[in-house]
């Protein structure tokens, strides 16, 4: 990554410009340029976030994934409840 500074466009005329402008700046040279923001998300919107940390932290793979939501729907569960049950039960 280049150590350039340059300053950030006003504007980007596309997707991937603002992608090449970020692949060619690092953000943590243009940290006193930014703004906090108020960011709130629909609670089904924070569940998937919250579910797709899980699988991460667990480190399950694709497939694992794809089996544990599949058998969630087959218990008429969501995959945390599906996971915790599953823990519960070995502890």
């Amino acid at each position: 990554m280049k150590k350039n500074k340059n300053q950030i466009p006003e504007e980007f005329k596309s997707i991937e410009e603002i992608q090449d402008f970020w692949d060619e700046h690092s953000t943590a040279d243009y940290w006193d340029e930014m703004i906090d923001v108020d960011l709130r998300l629909s609670p089904e919107l924070k569940a998937k976030l919250e579910l797709k940390k899980l699988y991460r932290l667990l480190d399950f793979s694709d497939r694992q994934i794809e089996l544990i939501e599949r058998k969630a729907k087959q218990e008429n569960l969501n995959s945390k409840q599906l996971i915790q049950k599953l823990i519960l039960e070995h502890v």
